[in-house]
């Protein structure tokens, strides 16, 4: 579950491939570097610059451009950041949705080749901030899911896609033990296979891919104030169920109650449960909490969380909430 913070989301090897790099987790250093070097390449001033996040992606502010800054170090390529660029200017400037914006004339940057780094407008939030909730969420996603396809080719969805680049990253497998990850990606095979086999009673068209209360932002710049989605890394054409799907695992696993739910379908006008597939989607989102902390167990904190939803996970129960940070 990864949070979106702009206001404050593998292809198989032959036998005789070389293996991939090795490389080392990023520390603040070498985020700062790479964040200095994509802005003086754009001309963007990153005068008090602060990291005002760092789980999957790492997120800087960078208050003299009213810009926000995304370091990407979980495996998409730059063509693909580029097409997410591409398709949220064209919902905000054609379809008036309420997406967070790329920064105007300010194109991505690659810094190596597996770290891309993405220019967004910055959106002040209120303070204190009025909560956002389910029913936002669920009447945004019920606004997007009637939108036809973009003018461009969007990529097709992909289950659990960020895990599958975190179990090929020397780094991040290494957060789990050999039986860990064998066990793991036999796993994510039969989730797929089952996935695969479900007709999808919503139909497909173009989803968000991380559709969860944490990336919503209070778009400042309209008057009412109105609720914006950010984050859209996973943006894809799928199963629209996709996208429902977080409401109901955060009532499962992160302490949201029936209320949550009832709020979401209240304004998206469909009850998850109604369909087939929902147990699937459920392990499928389990699953989905899994990359954030791979990345970061040089932090005891994130290591234990990592521990807790893989066991938990593994053993085919839940010890109660899940822990988030």
């Amino acid at each position: 579950m990864t949070r979106c913070r702009l206001c404050r989301r593998s292809s198989r090897r032959s036998r005789s491939s070389p293996p991939p790099a090795a490389r080392v987790p990023l520390v603040r250093t070498d985020l700062d570097r790479i964040l200095h070097t994509a802005c003086r390449r754009r001309n963007i001033d990153a005068t008090g610059a602060e990291l005002i996040h760092h789980y999957s992606n790492a997120v800087y502010l960078l208050p003299a451009a009213e810009a926000i800054a995304r370091i990407n170090t979980g495996g998409e390529s730059a063509g693909r950041l580029e097409t997410t660029q591409v398709i949220t200017s064209w919902l905000v400037d054609h379809q008036n949705f309420a997406a967070t914006a790329p920064l105007p004339g300010s194109e991505l940057v690659q810094t190596d080749s597996s770290t891309v780094v993405t220019f967004w407008t910055y959106y002040r939030q209120p303070d204190p901030a009025p909560e956002l909730t389910s029913a936002h969420l669920g009447g945004l996603l019920h606004a997007l899911h009637h939108i036809a396809a973009p003018p461009v080719e969007v990529p097709a969805w992909q289950p659990l896609e960020s895990l599958q680049h975190a179990l090929a990253d020397p780094v991040a497998q290494n957060a789990l033990s050999p039986d860990e990850r064998g066990w793991l990606k036999s796993r994510i095979q039969d989730l797929e296979e089952e996935l695969a086999g479900l007709d999808w009673p919503l139909g497909y068209g173009l989803i968000h891919g991380d559709a969860w209360a944490g990336n919503l932002l209070w778009a400042s710049h309209h008057d009412p104030r109105v609720a914006m989605l950010c984050d859209w890394d996973r943006v894809s054409h799928g199963p629209r169920e996709v996208d429902l799907i977080p409401t109901w695992h955060a009532a499962l696993r992160y302490g949201r109650d029936e209320a949550w739910i009832q709020g979401f379908v209240n304004r998206y006008g469909y009850d998850l449960r109604d369909g087939v597939g929902y147990e699937a989607l459920l392990a499928m989102r389990d699953l989905a909490q899994l990359p954030g902390p791979m990345r970061r167990t040089s932090s005891p904190a994130y290591a234990a969380v990592l521990r807790q939803r893989f066991d938990a996970i593994r053993a085919n129960h839940s010890p109660g909430t899940w822990v988030t940070l």
